[in-house]
């Protein structure tokens, strides 16, 4: 039974098996030169020598770690409020937010991320500072975003001490408790430097994310909360968010909920700002710990009556993410790769047609030598040319005795070779396509 477990691997998460399949030295250089800090790499790279390289296996790895997301979410609720159930619906709704549910079964960083973050603001919280310090290093060696969740713990951290000292700052002594934060800035200042080459590079190569508009920050809302595209359902989702908020002791917990509010959102609110006047970054996916937190955001403070509206969104989450686990929508590509294996003959070429996106990764992961076809220019450093080798990209076609077999997710019309080979023939897997091309007689 095809699930979101054991779909294809697509072209990102195939970037990221492909990187950890490879030995150290050699992720590492990949690395080096792509957009991402080394964490999840790092713990990838260890999970695939204990696990394997199956699509299985990778994607248990985020399976896991979104699991631990929404622990961290339950216990979040449980220290402020003490209350078991309120706890479960918690995870219930940080797990399977319709969001964030899809994440928990793709190999990338953000799944890594999400955890982190949960985790540090969890025991910044409960102010347990060693294990802060550690899950919250892990957050920033995942992905850059942690940054802006760092600023909103010091920011809230300055705001406590300053309150419970009755406003009487005694800087000497306001440095000295900063200590956890001094502990993780001095752990973290080797990757400085390859933080602003990064940042640099993603500058310089033209970003492939459009600036916002200021709709967009809503909308992420809203794509959070609601599940979306699922008709009227989606409108109770609304409404009962609605409803559950309006329900909370905001007298008890006002002050407590609007810190975690900033914690989670900090990340959104400098990521949105900063699209204004530096690279677009503002993207849903770099915000998972958000969809997560969620679940914290509408449990937190709430009251004995809004206990049913809870149940009721929690079993729509429960619903629509079992849906989209047993429909998976990702492209087909194993069998594409598996057609091609049995069609393809020994003086065939078999090409990636480079049109919106190519399919050099899903290629290599599932045992296809298929170059990039692009005559002139170079591929944006977005598509993993930090990955790319000699060989990857094809610029002139050569006079082959057979057939060529070009991978594409093109229009049929649109995919065109120079003369004079023609297209006769297509096999498709959905939105995926194989073309046949072969020489024409008319010359």
């Amino acid at each position: 039974m095809l699930t979101l477990w054991n779909e294809s691997i697509w072209t990102d998460e195939g970037f990221s098996a492909l990187a950890v399949m490879k030995s150290f030295k050699e992720m590492m250089g990949i690395v080096m030169r792509d957009t991402a800090p080394p964490g999840f790499y790092f713990i990838g790279w260890l999970w695939v020598r204990i696990f394997g390289n199956s699509e299985v296996a990778f994607r248990s790895l985020s399976l896991l770690l979104i699991l631990g997301a929404a622990f961290f979410g339950a216990l979040l609720v449980y220290h402020f409020g003490k209350n078991k159930l309120l706890a479960i619906l918690a995870f219930i709704l940080c797990f399977f937010n319709p969001f964030s549910f899809a994440y928990a079964f793709e190999f990338r960083m953000y799944a890594l991320l999400a955890f982190a973050t949960m985790g540090s603001i969890y025991f910044f919280v409960t102010k347990k500072w060693w294990p802060f310090i550690g899950i919250t290093l892990l957050a920033l060696y995942t992905q850059h975003f942690a940054l802006f969740t760092v600023a909103a713990e010091v920011v809230i951290f300055l705001i406590e001490k300053i309150k419970l000292n009755k406003n009487k700052i005694n800087f000497k002594e306001l440095i000295k408790s900063l200590w956890p934060f001094w502990v993780i800035g001095l752990l973290y200042l080797p990757w400085v430097y390859p933080l602003y080459l990064q940042t640099t590079r993603v500058q310089d190569s033209g970003f492939w994310i459009p600036i916002p508009k200021i709709n967009d920050f809503k909308n992420l809302v809203l794509k959070f909360i609601m599940v979306d595209g699922a008709g009227i359902w989606t409108k109770v989702s609304w409404i009962l968010t609605v409803i559950i908020l309006l329900l909370k002791d905001w007298k008890k917990y006002f002050d407590t909920w609007w810190k975690i509010l900033l914690l989670l959102f900090s990340s959104a609110i400098f990521s949105f700002g900063l699209s204004f006047v530096m690279t677009p970054i503002f993207f849903d996916r770099y915000l998972l710990s958000i969809a997560v937190g969620m679940g914290v955001l509408l449990v937190l403070g709430s009251k004995k009556k809004a206990m049913p509206f809870l149940i009721i969104l929690a079993a729509i989450y429960l619903y629509f993410s079992f849906f989209s686990f047993v429909h998976p929508n990702k492209d087909n590509f194993r069998d594409l790769a598996d057609f091609i294996k049995t069609e393809k003959k020994s003086d065939d070429l078999l090409i990636n047609y480079n049109g919106k996106n190519h399919r050099l990764w899903e290629s290599k992961y599932y045992g296809l030598e298929a170059p990039i076809y692009i005559p002139e220019g170079e591929p944006p450093l977005y598509v993993g040319t930090a990955q790319m080798v000699e060989g990857d990209k094809l610029r002139v076609l050569p006079d082959n005795p057979g057939r060529i077999l070009v991978i594409t997710s093109e229009k049929y019309e649109e995919v065109e070779l120079d003369r004079p080979w023609v297209k006769y023939f297509q096999k498709e897997f959905g939105k995926l396509r194989v073309i046949y091309f072969r020489k024409s007689i008319l010359l």
